[in-house]
């Protein structure tokens, strides 16, 4: 509970009304009040599949739902844990784990790295759309810039 009410965290923005943040995450108050207690999410692949049967072809599956590509050529099967190489739907090149993507929600670094670019991004990536979409209007394309780059941290 701390982190949700820190100084980043959503809980305090909605607290106190911090409209900025609020509109960058749910597109305002009242969306964020209309939001269900459950939304299944689909991650691009098979889910009812058990952890020891992920393939490589599960993997490149999820990455087109992202609007991108698992660039890899091999993978052992049911193995979470090796990283993997992806490319995103702006062409840039980076590598995760089954578990990071699939199951952290972690895609292209580049493209998180200066600001949150959610409005386009949804229009390629299916798996992200499911939450930005029912919040947000079509046309919504404004792009957040973000205030700390981790790359920037001492």
């Amino acid at each position: 509970m701390k982190y949700q009410t820190g100084e980043h965290g959503t809980r305090r923005w909605i607290n106190e009304n911090d409209e900025e943040h609020i509109d960058a995450y749910w597109g305002s108050k009242k969306a964020w009040e209309e939001i269900p207690e459950i939304i299944h999410i689909d991650h691009g692949y098979d889910e009812t599949k058990p952890e020891s049967e992920l393939t490589l072809e599960d993997m490149k599956r999820a990455a087109v739902f992202r609007g991108g590509s698992c660039d890899s050529t091999e993978m052992t099967k049911g193995d979470w844990k090796t990283p993997l190489k992806f490319t995103c739907q702006y062409g840039h090149h980076f590598i995760g784990s089954p578990r990071l993507i699939l199951e952290g929600g972690h895609w292209c670094d580049e493209c998180e790295r200066k600001s949150w670019n959610y409005g386009n991004r949804a229009k390629k990536d299916k798996f992200f759309a499911q939450v930005w979409d029912p919040l947000h209007e079509p046309n919504e394309l404004r792009e957040y810039p973000k205030i700390v780059n981790e790359l920037e941290i001492e």
